[in-house]
């Protein structure tokens, strides 16, 4: 097939996936192509079971006639992923919606090794699509995350982040071995920005930062629409800056980066040594003293209802936090701030880090350019295989990936 066919057919997907259902006049006039090209592929999709046709719609150009809206099927195609994590991976397939079909979690052994994840998980996936009874010919791929850096272009886990001690483990090579599909492997914030993107349904989203915070932080870049990782893959690390010399030891080995400071378990080790009955006197009461009661929304619930000390612990690491945005905004100029993790739905929280960065950044920006991802988006979950079906778009419907 030629490059300008593929592009064609991928063209026709990323418009049916952003716009939904439409006729294929209005296909051939939004991309710009002769009628006659657009039905030889429209029929080629369908024939392939990638499209499907839906209702009919009154024909603007001729009275008493109607158009047959086409459209990306739910049926037939499906996508897997493995999010892993320490202790365990989440499975979960969707369609080519990224709506979720399955999903499953497996736990993992404390002390884990690459060949033992790609051999146990492996069978354990053998099994399941057995179970769900799909056939090979229409998994379009599985898509592995992992925290950590991950070289996406030769699919190999450079540093799995403590997961385990192994260093440049080709994971994409050790599940090929076993499946007959693709396999992609990400670093787990990458999907994660990638399947925000996606599931907005806005090709004109073109340049985002997308910042995940929950017990440690990541960051990742968009510019043009593709994923920006730099020749190293460590772009728009701003988790690692290192903002507060010779400080607490971060887990990537420095010290004193931006994730010990102002990631939940950052603020949470800050409180750990301010804790006390006059130092957080409303957070100690509150537990009754004991430390291991106290969660994070506990502590911001506490620092807004007047706790002083906490208040203080809070608005340092926003501080910080902010000043590493800002730098940020000011060098790539995106288009979007896209927030996620469980802390920027405290609006107590995000509207006080929201306010800070206002005030710190010069130009006029819109009204969304701050965005929080709700959890029941449950990116967690959808990344992983979603990055499998915009590849497989991006192919023009074929698994050359």
């Amino acid at each position: 097939m030629t490059d300008i066919k593929i592009s064609n057919r991928s063209a026709i997907l990323r418009l049916l996936h952003e716009a939904g259902a439409m006729s294929r006049k209005q296909i051939a006039a939004r991309l710009k192509l002769t009628p006659a090209t657009i039905t030889v592929i429209i029929n080629e999709l369908m024939n392939e079971s990638i499209l499907v046709e839906g209702n009919s719609v009154p024909n603007a150009g001729a009275v008493g006639r109607r158009e047959v809206m086409v459209e990306i099927s739910r049926e037939k195609y499906v996508a897997l992923g493995l999010a892993l994590s320490q202790g365990l991976v989440k499975f979960t397939v969707v369609n080519l919606h990224g709506e979720i079909i399955h999903e499953e979690t497996f736990k993992l052994p404390e002390i884990l090794t690459p060949e033992y994840f790609a051999e146990t998980i492996g069978r354990q996936i053998q099994l399941k699509i057995a179970s769900y009874g799909y056939s090979e010919n229409f998994i379009i791929g599985i898509g592995i995350t992992v925290c950590g850096v991950v070289d996406f272009a030769n699919g190999i886990i450079l540093d799995s982040d403590g997961i385990w001690e192994e260093k440049n483990v080709p994971i994409v090579k050790m599940f090929r071995k076993q499946f007959s599909f693709p396999v992609i492997a990400a670093n787990n914030v990458r999907s994660y920005a990638n399947a925000y993107a996606f599931l907005q349904h806005d090709s004109q989203l073109q340049n985002m930062l997308f910042i995940r915070n929950e017990a440690t932080m990541g960051v990742s870049l968009i510019l043009n629409g593709q994923f920006y990782g730099g020749d190293r893959n460590l772009a728009a690390g701003i988790a690692h800056f290192t903002v507060v010399p010779n400080g607490r030891k971060c887990h990537c080995g420095k010290r004193g980066c931006l994730d010990t400071i102002a990631s939940q378990d950052g603020m949470m080790a800050s409180l750990r040594t301010h804790f006390g009955e006059e130092t957080t006197p409303l957070l100690y009461e509150k537990v009754g003293g004991d430390f291991s009661r106290v969660t994070f929304s506990m502590f911001v619930d506490a620092a807004y209802a007047g706790d002083s000390g906490a208040a203080e612990i809070i608005r340092n690491a926003q501080e910080i936090f902010a000043n590493a945005i800002t730098f940020s905004i000011q060098l790539l100029d995106v288009q979007q701030i896209v927030f996620y993790g469980s802390m920027f739905e405290n609006h107590h929280f995000f509207d006080s880090l929201q306010k800070m960065l206002v005030k710190k950044i010069d130009g006029n920006y819109k009204e969304n350019f701050y965005k929080v991802v709700p959890s029941d988006m449950n990116l967690d979950l959808r990344a992983a295989p979603i990055l499998v079906v915009s590849s497989f778009f991006g192919e023009g419907g074929h698994r050359n990936y």
